[in-house]
């Protein structure tokens, strides 16, 4: 069991930075004399003194907590006197020498305790939380309760290296200290507290809290001299953005073969951020354009009636294509349809289909909504996936590590079939895609769709308003190199 990092941070302005070390087990007796410590400098230091720094107290009492000598402090702390809290003059020491032991940035606890004693411990790699909490002073037992009831709201497997744990415990009482429960953010925006609770199982509660998160809308966009998505890194586009936005458009583009120098790019899509301004998601993407070649490619979100998303052009023509050309994500296209020297056999023979390279393990999506008519091994194909469309259109897979399908198992455009692999005549990791027509192997690449769906009447109507108050965002943006936000809440 590694030790766990700790850090104790006072009230006050002073703070010390916890070392990485194991800490000496909390003794009730050492906090009683660092408190008795501290009121005793309050009984002997002027009252002008108050509103001095308080360091030195301050440092007196974590040296108490840590069993080291503590040094006769100067000065009472600034923070809290008794009188300031409503209790009466002849309890001012006490109550500010337990005032001080209080984190300024400690968190939330149930209104009927408090927490003069909060330990930070930081969990590494190999730690366990019964571990951290037993380190901390908590007794065996009491961690184990606290640790079954967190495990009905959030399995502590899922810790990772760098997350931190908040152990709190009440003023002593009896020579010990109360555990009042632990704290933690799995992920930005999502809080996890275990409190006592007389009437749970474990005589612990646990709940998961989600931050209140502020929506803004963001802008960005730019040429694009090497690649869409360097543009788009180098202009602040988060990876899932960017993403979403080549999923959109590539229902109209090779986005390996088609982007030329000087094409841009323009997006505009929600960001969720909590209210101190951490980034916990991205949104939707209300609009996204792309001009290559001089021709320019539109796509605004649109919420039908039914209350799916979708994407349209500016005319209210669906983006989404029956079938998708590039089923893959992050892919470079490394072999074309046509004739050419097969790598294993030697010799020139017609590829039907176009191949992929991508890493093992890749996701690989579902060209279009269908139902699957083969799912297994097939000879050099290795792992092999054929999906009928319609009477007109199938899809085929190959050299699959996993196959994440069944025979005759309904399949939508989108969902995952099986990861990239190399098994069958193949020499490296990649995707074999073939569009199968009317019974013939067909260029992917060369295929043109119509779009899937076609706004009309009062939908079209609702279309071209909202479109228009989107268009009237992006313009407001333009001069803004990154985002502007707009009131709204989640």
């Amino acid at each position: 069991m590694n030790s766990p990092r700790v850090e104790r941070t006072p009230t006050t302005t002073g703070t010390i930075d916890g070392a990485r070390h194991r800490p000496s087990p909390i003794r009730a007796k050492d906090v009683i004399a660092g408190l008795a410590m501290a009121a005793m400098a309050s009984l002997v230091v002027p009252a002008q003194a108050l509103a001095t720094d308080g360091d030195a107290t301050d440092l007196a009492v974590v040296a108490a907590l840590d069993g080291a000598a503590a040094p006769l402090p100067p000065r009472k702390p600034e923070a809290i006197t008794a009188e300031a809290a409503g209790a009466s003059p002849e309890a001012a020491p006490a109550a500010s020498a337990v005032a001080m032991l209080t984190p300024a940035n400690a968190p939330p606890v149930p209104a009927s305790t408090s927490a003069p004693v909060a330990i930070t411990a930081r969990v590494d790699r190999g730690d366990t939380l019964i571990g951290l909490l037993i380190d901390a002073g908590v007794d065996r037992v009491e961690a184990h309760k606290a640790v079954k009831a967190l495990q009905e709201v959030f399995d502590p497997r899922r810790l990772r290296p760098g997350h931190r744990v908040n152990i709190r415990f009440a003023e002593p009482v009896d020579d010990t200290l109360a555990f009042l429960g632990f704290d933690f953010e799995p992920s930005t925006g999502t809080q996890v507290i275990v409190a006592p609770d007389a009437d749970a199982e474990y005589g612990f509660s646990a709940e998961q809290q989600q931050a209140e998160l502020v929506r803004e809308v963001v802008r960005f966009g730019g040429p694009i001299t090497l690649s869409l998505y360097q543009a788009a890194v180098d202009a602040g586009v988060s990876d899932q953005a960017l993403s979403e936005m080549v999923r959109i458009l590539s229902y109209d583009i090779d986005f390996q073969r088609d982007i030329q120098k000087d094409d841009t790019f323009e997006v505009l899509y929600e960001r969720f951020n909590t209210e101190d301004g951490r980034h916990v998601r991205d949104g939707r993407i209300l609009f996204t354009a792309l001009t290559n070649g001089g021709h320019r490619m539109t796509a605004y979100a649109f919420e039908m009636a039914d209350g799916h998303l979708d994407y349209f052009n500016e005319k209210g023509q669906g983006v989404r294509k029956p079938l998708m050309r590039t089923p893959i994500d992050g892919a470079r296209l490394s072999s074309n349809y046509g004739m050419r020297k097969h790598p294993i056999l030697g010799y020139s023979r017609m590829h039907t289909g176009v191949d992929f390279a991508a890493p093992t393990g890749t996701p690989i999506y579902a060209a279009g909504d269908g139902v699957v008519d083969y799912a297994g091994r097939k000879g050099g194909y290795g792992k092999y996936v054929r999906i009928r469309h319609n009477s007109e259109f199938s899809t085929a897979y190959a050299h699959m590590s996993r196959i994440q399908v069944r025979a005759g198992e309904r399949v939508e455009q989108g969902e995952v079939i099986g990861r990239v692999g190399s098994t069958g005549m193949s020499t490296g990791p990649h995707l074999h895609y073939e569009i199968i027509r009317n019974g013939a192997k067909v260029n992917p690449m060369g295929v043109r769709f119509q779009p899937a769906i076609e706004l009309a009447g009062a939908d079209l109507e609702r279309f071209q308003s909202e479109r228009q108050a989107v268009d009237t965002l992006y313009a407001r943006l333009r001069n803004q190199t990154e985002l502007a936000s707009t009131a709204g809440r989640e």
